[in-house]
């Protein structure tokens, strides 16, 4: 059987002055509320030269 995905790209940016602490924090709450929503993680790509995050998901549909 096949399944077909419905995928979403989250950006993550925390403040210029933002903690490491708080820059998890904020990551980890975007993977809870994504995860809470049925999307499952697939892939992360960090931009540290942009000091943001990308956040790959995808969920059956």
């Amino acid at each position: 059987m096949r399944s077909k995905w419905a995928y979403k790209v989250e950006r993550v940016k925390p403040g210029a002055f933002a903690s490491t602490s708080t820059r998890m924090e904020q990551i980890s709450d975007a993977l809870t509320r994504r995860g809470l929503d049925g999307w499952e993680l697939v892939n992360v790509i960090p931009m540290p030269s942009v000091g943001e995050t990308h956040l790959y998901f995808k969920k059956p549909i």
